[in-house]
């Protein structure tokens, strides 16, 4: 079995494997910036992580950390709008799962 039928996200845990410039926020640093970032990383997959095992540890380090930054109040509000790529259902589903509203409302 190879790496890619084990685990969703193998590629983040590849030797060669580079985050994408466009997932770096040392210059990108307010809210709409990080929410688009971690839903692009796959952020609704996050949300459903069961097993851990199951994904590459390099992508759960990096969605996490920024899972934390985001409910931690770490990025600024500003007048950028952010609409979040996610039905009205998934929404009311995540946020019955106890998702914070940072994650599911638009900016």
């Amino acid at each position: 079995m190879s790496a890619k039928d084990k685990c969703k996200y193998y590629e983040w845990d590849e030797p060669n494997f580079i985050l994408p410039d466009q997932f770096d926020l040392k210059e990108k640093r307010d809210l709409a910036d990080a929410l688009s970032i971690f839903w692009a990383v796959g952020g609704l997959d996050f949300f459903y992580v069961v097993n851990p095992k199951s994904y590459a540890l390099n992508w759960l380090d990096f969605v996490g950390a920024l899972y934390c930054k985001i409910e931690g109040g770490m990025f600024a509000v500003t007048d950028k709008s952010y609409r979040v790529p996610i039905s009205a259902e998934q929404k009311k589903e995540l946020a019955s799962r106890g998702v914070p509203a940072v994650f599911i409302t638009d900016l």
